[in-house]
């Protein structure tokens, strides 16, 4: 049992590729940047600790102590759970396939180990970027786990870095702790998976994308009225942003670095009107740090967006273009996790480069 990511035409975690989205997603001024803390979680986990199995963390190769330490933490006061942490097992040589320079899962769990008749979970933690043998057509695997109650979690394709964008540490330990916390919900609380796509127990995980969607919460609440307003709200306000945005590149035609430029000044015309109207929704009270944070952002985003069309209008430089591809990319995406942390999947199509490309 494993969550990873298909083999798609659709989907490619290679950074060349999305760099090409960003550079055509630039091109037809798509720029902006934007970020927000996960909204707070709330309600208990439906289950009695006293009859769950405890849970014990191993650190495999370089994977940080202190984290797994903190995951323990983390397990024990959201759960009650009885968590612990291992000594630090040496990665195996002969799971590592050279081929596709990642770690087979399965492999990596010859390296976990515990006392006969020991019945609790143990979960194996990885730095390295793996793929798992019952379905080696995914490009990479979040996790695998077997019924006998061990699990490996890779948090490679988690950590902004690995596409080389802005690192995010924060983002990356909540991504973990999700999976964390589906692994033990299945394997010691004996949990069924959900098709929810924000519990946290969701059957359906294909990459951040839905790690960033589900919440911390096995049976989430409904949202309350105050959040769907807010969702309502902001969801129109970013689908009517992609059709205007949309509009904007239909008519225009681009073929001189002035065109560009004037382009770029519509674009940041409607980025400034984008983010006054999301300023003017109403966030529920659990989310009123999260959106402040998100449109703080978004307003840096569009300065500097404001900047380098300056500078490129005083003189063109392939430089500053360059820069500026990056730092959207870099940004765009963070705010694309943000707002599906959020619940919006609409701000995250708005802020995604991949929706202007193509």
């Amino acid at each position: 049992m494993s969550d990873g990511e298909r083999s798609s035409p659709n989907v490619d975690c290679s950074l060349v590729v999305i760099r090409r989205l960003a550079l055509a997603a630039l091109v037809l001024l798509v720029v902006s940047a934007a970020g927000a803390a996960v909204a707070r979680s709330t309600g208990a986990a439906p289950h009695s600790p006293a009859v769950a199995r405890p849970v014990s963390f191993v650190p495999l190769g370089s994977y940080p102590r202190s984290e797994a330490a903190g995951l323990a933490r983390f397990v024990a006061g959201r759960l009650g759970l009885r968590t612990s942490v291992a000594s630090t097992a040496r990665l195996p040589r002969s799971a590592f396939d050279r081929a596709r320079k990642q770690y087979v899962a399965q492999e990596l769990m010859g390296a976990l180990r515990r006392p006969v008749g020991d019945t609790r979970v143990v979960i194996g933690l990885t730095v390295k970027d793996m793929y798992t043998q019952d379905r080696p057509e995914w490009r990479f695997a979040f996790s695998t786990r077997s019924t006998s109650g061990f699990a490996i979690v890779s948090r490679a394709r988690m950590d902004p870095r690995f596409l080389g964008l802005t690192p995010d540490p924060g983002l990356r330990t909540r991504r973990l702790q999700k999976m964390v916390l589906k692994t033990i919900g299945v394997l010691a609380l004996g949990y069924s998976q959900s098709s929810n796509p924000r519990s946290v127990l969701y059957d359906s995980i294909l990459g951040v994308d839905d790690l960033d969607y589900m919440t911390h919460e096995f049976r989430p609440a409904a949202p309350t009225g105050a959040k769907r307003a807010w969702l309502t709200r902001t969801d129109k306000v970013c689908a009517r942003g992609i059709s205007e945005a949309k509009a904007l590149i239909a008519r225009s035609r681009v073929a001189t670095r002035d065109e560009f430029l004037a382009l770029a000044r519509k674009g940041i015309v409607l980025e400034a009107r984008q983010r006054q109207a999301l300023a003017a929704i109403p966030p529920a009270p659990s989310d009123r740090s999260a959106v402040r944070a998100l449109l703080a952002l978004f307003a840096r985003g569009e300065k500097a967006d404001r900047a380098a069309v300056a500078k490129l209008s005083a003189s063109w430089s392939d430089a500053v273009l360059q820069s500026w591809v990056e730092e959207s990319l870099r940004l765009g995406l963070a705010l694309k996790s943000k707002a599906l942390e959020l619940g919006s999947r609409a701000c995250g199509r708005y802020f995604d480069p991949a929706t202007y490309a193509g």
